[in-house]
């Protein structure tokens, strides 16, 4: 059985930085994308990034809770962020990101 190829990107960046938005461009492009937000990443929720349909979004639960900032019904925040981040990676990566 074939497994799954798609592109992992990691969103450590505020919206609006450069970064962030070097980052979007990238994965807009990338047809299938997972988008893992950690840090100041999460405040891209408040930019309505998860109804993007090419993205699934995945949200580090601490950083929500730190930063008070709500994931919507669109998004995936699991119980150990960094090691779906990793099994991802891992088991489905063609291409992963840093930004």
């Amino acid at each position: 059985m074939k497994k799954e190829q798609l592109d992992v990107f990691l969103l450590t960046k505020p919206p609006f930085s450069p970064r962030s938005e070097l980052c979007l461009k990238l994965a807009a492009r990338s047809g299938k994308v997972r988008i893992y937000l950690a840090g100041d990443g999460v405040y891209h929720l408040l930019t309505r990034i998860e109804e993007q349909p090419e993205f699934k979004i995945y949200a580090c639960k601490e950083d929500l809770e730190a930063r008070a900032v709500r994931a919507g019904d669109k998004v995936t925040v699991p119980d150990d962020f960094y090691l779906d981040f990793i099994e991802d990676i891992m088991e489905h990566c063609r291409h992963e990101y840093a930004f």
